[in-house]
């Protein structure tokens, strides 16, 4: 399986998350920060590559879109009344995927997980049959920060978008890197997803990188093209 583009977004926050529309190449009424910022990863991941109308979208989060789905609960339980349509709407995590399929016209399978070790295998099993995956994993902060933090006790506080573009090798297109050896095991020594992409992105000399996640790992490789 190889690895065509990737797309690493991270931002400590100390006030507000940014406003990211304008910065999207296609923007969506009612859309809000969690679409946003999965909107925005995985539209610069694919830059002008053309996607297969078949592509899979998978998205990871560990919590998902936290601050549509306070807004739900503050309009029930606070408010005493029904969810407003678009609080409810956002704070359902397949939304994100119907978005960011909406962006690039796709119509293949679409899946929300919660963990990037969950997604690769399903992406691996797309490769395998010849058709494009796009994987993205997205953390969004809450919009209150003290918030945030009473809940999360994050320091410092950051939201990331963190997107990379799969396929089968292709001669018409150059890999920027081979994922092989893939296990379904645990190793005492894990990686955070961070640690990944600031390799693929880096330009040291080191050419492997070996992810232990967990009960997944993997060998990552860089391609050189002359």
């Amino acid at each position: 399986m190889y690895i065509y583009a990737t797309f690493n977004h991270e931002e400590i926050l100390t006030d507000k998350a940014t406003d990211k529309r304008p910065f999207l190449t296609k923007r969506f009424n009612r859309a809000d920060n969690f679409v946003n910022l999965a909107l925005y990863g995985a539209q610069n991941c694919v830059s002008e590559n053309i996607l297969p109308t078949n592509s899979s979208i998978y998205i990871s989060s560990t919590k998902g879109n936290m601050n549509a789905t306070l807004k739900v609960m503050q309009d029930i339980h606070w408010e005493d009344q029904l969810p407003r349509p678009f609080h409810f709407l956002n704070s359902v995590n397949a939304v994100n995927l119907f978005y960011v399929a909406k962006s690039f016209n796709l119509k293949g399978k679409t899946l929300f997980v919660d963990t990037f070790e969950s997604a690769l295998p399903q992406a691996f099993i797309d490769v395998s049959k010849n058709k494009t995956a796009l994987l993205g994993v997205v953390t969004e902060i809450i919009e209150d920060l003290s918030l945030h933090t009473i809940m999360f006790e994050n320091v410092p506080i950051e939201e990331s978008s963190r997107w990379m573009l799969l396929a089968n090798d292709n001669e018409k297109k150059k890999a920027i890197a081979k994922i092989t050896d893939i296990r379904f095991e645990s190793t005492p020594q894990k990686h955070a997803i961070k640690n990944l992409f600031s390799f693929l992105e880096s330009n040291d000399k080191e050419d492997v990188f070996y992810f232990n996640g967990d009960n997944l790992s993997f060998q990552v490789e860089k391609i050189k093209h002359i």
